[in-house]
């Protein structure tokens, strides 16, 4: 009987901790948005970081976001463009960029693009046509202003 119980606590936890994770829902915000609109870089402000740590939510990548996510870009007339460049900029915190692509595939950067910034390159029509999700967190545990900028490119 010890057992059982120890066994259901230890899956109520987990289930748990599994609901504060990065879900895939609908954005704090959401934009249609297409190839052309997105041709010259459009900015979006969010307030960075969370109280939900990648780690303990199975991800192999450091930092902190809310479990919903920042933003979701319906994109669409994408197929003269075959990149999509995700940024964040903040003056004041070390961000993280996590993404969920519109074939469903997580992507996660922390300072490829120098100086504490993030930058996600997606290339291709299933990765760019369609729903994409971003969270914009912080490497440790504080939040920050941040801005997100979003650009498509012909190659």
């Amino acid at each position: 009987m010890r057992t059982i119980l120890t066994a259901t606590a230890i899956l109520v936890s987990l289930s748990g901790a599994a609901m504060a994770c990065p879900t895939i829902t609908e954005g704090r915000a959401s934009y249609s948005v297409t190839g052309e609109d997105l041709y010259s870089p459009n900015t979006y402000s969010v307030v960075a970081g969370g109280n939900h740590d990648l780690q303990s939510c199975g991800f192999n990548h450091t930092g902190n976001v809310i479990a919903q996510p920042d933003f979701s870009f319906y994109t669409s007339g994408m197929g003269e463009y075959g990149r999509l460049e995700i940024e964040v900029t903040s003056q004041s915190c070390d961000t993280i960029l996590l993404v969920n692509a519109a074939d469903a595939s997580w992507w996660y950067d922390d300072d490829s693009n120098g100086e504490l910034r993030p930058a996600i390159d997606l290339y291709g029509q299933g990765l760019i046509s369609g729903r994409i999700d971003v969270w914009v967190g912080t490497y440790g545990s504080t939040t920050c202003n941040a801005n997100v900028e979003l650009e498509t490119w012909y190659n």
